[in-house]
């Protein structure tokens, strides 16, 4: 496994080792709007060309973990570059290239970040970002017409990448059964960042998503993809994205399916900032903005745009209020009655609770110890569980975004923190009470309420909701990486389900041949592959679906399929999700 500080070189390599080269190539006479070259063309020009309305590209060819190659288009620009009078801005559709072919060979710096997960984390990527990637299998044409899967990375929403180091094409692609497109978009403050009027309305980064499924819808076909057919995949804040991409109008037919990996736009982490004019203020006296508590949002936004990039990622960590809490400062607003084209319209809790959104099938997942990507940093820091342990009742309500309360801290001790007390709420011995609180709280119910208020909702006959839980034990785990490199077994955590949809190699080494986690990787992605193409996830095992009549009990009454491994080998179990006494618990918080 590759631990913390060798990983940031890693996430280093990322950016700077895959952005040589010239993105146009020498002048060509536009290609026939075909959506594939021929084999024999591919054949003849060493790699594969795709003509779009924008012009034509030139991919290149990667090998599969099969043997077989497939064609990957890397670094397609679908929006203009967010600089200058485009950053806080909504992005504009990238221009055509016309008679110059296109250099899709490698990929582009992944968007500028501060990875505050990570120890002593650098400001990395480039503000010019906003670029897909497409892979689809070898020698296909428009008639192919195959499913196709847009991948939005997480990383809450201020860290990540479409990078293939990160989020390998491999074993979708060996399937031969989809085409994958990986979209990048703009994070943190530059994503995010809004003076809550017209200046800058914010959710840009969201909004950047919605051009990429636009681009996708307009594209695909000359990749030889179904674009009536398109499947929106997620994990964490990606999870969140998509959810949240079923409420927007600004998304309203640009996909069919959606699948949530471990979150949605219900998660607390996901709450609107309430006064976001106060935040940019802030933002703005932390890189030195003179009179910035004084400034009107368009003063701000101008003032903002005059600061470098890397400067303003790299110092808006010091408004958190602890350690590196609250992990997502910079996240999805509610905008301006007057703003000209809203993503979002009001709160998601609002438009999920009273069906205001785009009914398509619905997959949500998650996995036990979703709480590992916070406890065990914590746990595992003698000098941030020292403060926890003096400041319970006040860390608490940052770590779960609550309003500071007695009484909520009380509750928690006496639900997921056995015997302890006042002089000592939280000891050593509690790390599994712990993740346990936060994986409830901040993942698996408001996970399971999404779907239970879709149910309630929706038409199940028409788009169907469908649950798993993904328990399968690997070799690899990100427990390490939360851990500061400790490989002691901390269960199945937050990320990895991700070991058996991508390859990983800037985390991970691959497996070896053989190897019984092979299995896995192929039930789970032909799990998803299956479900993007029927609209239903594949009953693996006899379930009972979730639905409007299932509505007897006051949490979600369904079955969940649960990935576990016995031996060397993959089973699927039948859970029933009912979790009155979760439910019962988290009401009173959402």
């Amino acid at each position: 496994m590759i631990v913390p500080s060798l990983l940031l070189f890693v996430m280093h390599c990322v950016v700077s080792c895959t952005s040589s080269g010239s993105p146009l190539l020498v002048r060509a006479a536009l290609e026939p709007n075909t959506a594939c070259a021929s084999a024999d063309e591919v054949e003849a020009g060493g790699a594969p060309r795709v003509c779009i309305d924008d012009g034509c590209l030139v991919g290149t060819l990667r090998d599969g973990m099969a043997g077989e190659q497939f064609e990957a288009f890397l670094g397609i620009p679908f929006a203009q570059p967010p600089v200058g009078e485009l950053r806080f801005a909504d992005p504009l559709p990238n221009g055509p290239w016309y008679e110059q072919l296109y250099n899709a060979s490698y990929e582009r710096d992944m968007c500028l970040q501060r990875n505050d997960l990570l120890p002593n984390p650098p400001v990395t990527g480039s503000e010019d970002c906003l670029y897909l990637n497409v892979y689809r299998p070898k020698e296909c044409d428009d008639r192919t017409n195959l499913p196709v899967i847009v991948y939005i990375h997480g990383g809450g929403f201020f860290s990540g990448t479409a990078s293939s180091l990160i989020v390998g094409p491999e074993y979708i692609l060996d399937t031969k059964r989809a085409i994958l497109v990986t979209v990048q978009y703009r994070l943190g403050v530059l994503g995010f960042l809004s003076t809550g009027d017209t200046a800058a309305p914010g959710n840009f980064g969201l909004k950047d998503q919605t051009l990429a499924l636009r681009w996708v819808k307009r594209n695909i076909r000359r990749f030889g993809g179904n674009d009536q057919l398109i499947t929106i995949v997620g994990q964490s804040a990606g999870a969140t994205s998509v959810h949240m991409h079923m409420i927007s109008p600004l998304s309203r037919g640009l996909f069919e399916r959606a699948i949530m990996m471990s979150g949605n736009s219900l998660v607390p982490w996901n709450i609107p900032t309430k006064d976001p004019l106060a935040l940019a203020r802030s933002t703005a006296m932390v890189v030195d903005v003179m009179g910035a508590d004084r400034l009107s949002g368009k003063q701000l936004v101008a003032a903002l745009r005059d600061i470098p990039g890397e400067k303003l990622v790299g110092n808006v960590h010091k408004l958190k209020l602890w350690s590196v809490d609250p992990l997502t400062l910079f996240r999805p607003v509610v905008e301006p009655k007057d703003s000209p084209n809203p993503f979002l319209i009001e709160e998601p809790k609002v438009s999920w609770r009273n069906g205001n959104y785009q009914q398509v099938p619905y997959l949500a997942g998650f996995v036990p110890n979703e709480g590992a990507i916070r406890a065990l940093s914590i746990f595992k820091d003698a000098t941030l569980f020292g403060e926890l342990q003096r400041n319970f009742s006040t860390i608490l309500p940052i770590l779960l975004e609550q309003p500071p309360s007695k009484a909520l801290t009380e509750k928690m001790r006496t639900r997921f923190l056995n015997d302890t007390t006042d002089d000592e709420p939280v000891r050593q011995d509690n790390l599994q009470g712990f993740v346990d609180l936060y994986s409830e709280a901040a993942f698996i119910y408001p996970v399971q309420l999404g779907v239970r208020q879709y149910i309630t909702a929706a038409d199940t006959d028409r788009a169907p909701a469908s649950v798993y839980k993904l328990s399968y034990k690997g070799r690899y785990s990100y427990s390490a990486i939360y851990a500061g490199g400790d490989t002691s077994d901390y269960g199945v955590v937050h990320c990895d389900d991700l070991n058996y949809l991508f390859r990983q190699p800037a985390i991970f080494p691959d497996y070896p041949a053989g190897a019984p986690e092979l299995k896995m990787v192929d039930t789970f992605v032909n799990f998803f592959i299956d479900f993007a193409i029927n609209g239903r996830a594949t009953p693996l095992a006899p379930v009972r679906e979730c639905r409007n009549e299932n509505q007897v009990y006051q949490s979600l009454d369904c079955d969940v399929q649960e990935f576990v491994r016995v031996g060397d080998d993959v089973q699927v179990k039948v859970l029933n999700a009912r979790n009155e006494e979760m439910f019962a618990f988290w009401k009173d918080f959402y």
